[in-house]
């Protein structure tokens, strides 16, 4: 039996709640067991978050793997977002995964030029994609007539199948009655996606995909605006906290708020989870939502003043009769004309 996981938070989870069971998946990772597949902090929504979003799901994602695993991811695992944006490919290559699995949108809602291809980004970077066909999870009993169906979407010649099962909305652990299904069928093995794609790659020409894959359930783009608004502002604060410390750091002011800007972006990753983003999560969610990206842009905006505040104390200007100094930051990287308002 092989068990295949993405999203490294909750790895985290296990390892901050249940240490004797984090060490239980440390062995089953070393033994091949137990595949850590995405290598993302979690399954953000693939369309709205800032590029550099993504690039931070991947950094903090792979370094946990790395320290803790001593490995990284080399397949990219989206499989519930609900469409994926043109540059991943390229995001993913540059994070080392080589292939991506997911599952929206479906047959019905976008033609690709068959189950597995090389998805190409404009810079042509490319990765090896798979679209689950069907679902991800499966029936608590036998799943022959969910194989049937995965089947029923494939190409009749195709001479490797990949097929997804769990017991859950979102693909949880099998149950025994899954294996042992599993083990009665023909010609099935238990496997992982990065076999998979080992297997198929150098199976001939396989088609190209260029560019965006899109859409499914297009109405989460315009639901709950105010989680939309709240990740944007977090995401610029952040931004800019970053560039300004380090700037203050090189020149002998503020030390580099490290574990802070980390804190906070975490905090961001995790509430750019596809359902919490979309806006397609309850009520109670959002109350946390707020709250969580209100701590990162308080540790953004923390970080960005004392940053300001130490650089501008160390500009020496002269003192002059009636002379009172304004110093105005300019945080974009481009020059900048814009009033200035002060009292």
């Amino acid at each position: 039996f092989v068990f295949t996981h993405d999203s490294v938070l909750f790895l985290e989870w296990v390892e901050e709640s249940d240490p004797e069971l984090f060490e239980r998946i440390r062995a089953r990772v070393a033994e091949g067991r137990w595949q850590v597949i995405g290598g993302w902090w979690v399954e953000p929504d693939c369309n709205i978050p800032a590029g550099e979003s993504y690039v931070r799901q991947a950094l903090y994602g792979q370094r946990w793997l790395q320290e803790r695993f001593g490995k990284t991811s080399t397949t990219g695992s989206n499989v519930d977002p609900f469409g994926h944006n043109a540059m991943l490919p390229q995001i993913l290559s540059k994070s080392g995964l080589d292939s991506y699995v997911f599952l929206r949108p479906g047959p019905k809602e976008l033609d690709l030029p068959g189950q597995h291809f090389w998805w190409e980004s404009p810079d042509g970077s490319r990765v090896l994609a798979y679209r689950i066909p069907h679902e991800y999870n499966s029936p608590r009993g036998e799943i022959d007539a969910h194989v049937e169906q995965v089947i029923a979407q494939l190409p009749r010649d195709a001479s490797e199948l990949m097929v997804f099962y769990g017991v859950g909305n979102h693909g949880g652990g099998p149950t025994k009655a899954n294996i042992e299904s599993v083990m009665r069928l023909d010609g099935a093995v238990f496997s992982s996606p990065r076999a998979f794609f080992d297997r198929i790659a150098g199976n001939g020409d396989i088609p190209v995909h260029a560019g965006e894959m899109l859409h499914h359930a297009v109405g989460c783009y315009a639901a709950h605006s105010g989680v939309k608004r709240w990740n944007r502002r977090a995401e610029n604060l952040l931004l800019r906290a970053e560039k300004w410390s380090a700037i203050a750091d090189v020149l002998g002011g503020a030390s580099y708020p490290l574990d802070e800007l980390t804190e906070a972006w975490k905090l961001v990753l995790f509430n750019q989870f596809h359902d919490t983003l979309a806006g397609t999560s309850i009520a109670p969610a959002y109350e946390d939502s707020r709250d969580q990206y209100g701590h990162a842009s308080s540790l953004a905006a923390n970080a960005f003043n004392r940053a300001a505040q130490t650089i501008s104390r160390r500009i020496a200007i002269e003192p002059e009769p009636d002379l009172r100094p304004i110093v105005v930051f300019n945080a974009h990287p481009w020059p900048l004309r814009a009033d200035v308002e002060f009292e």
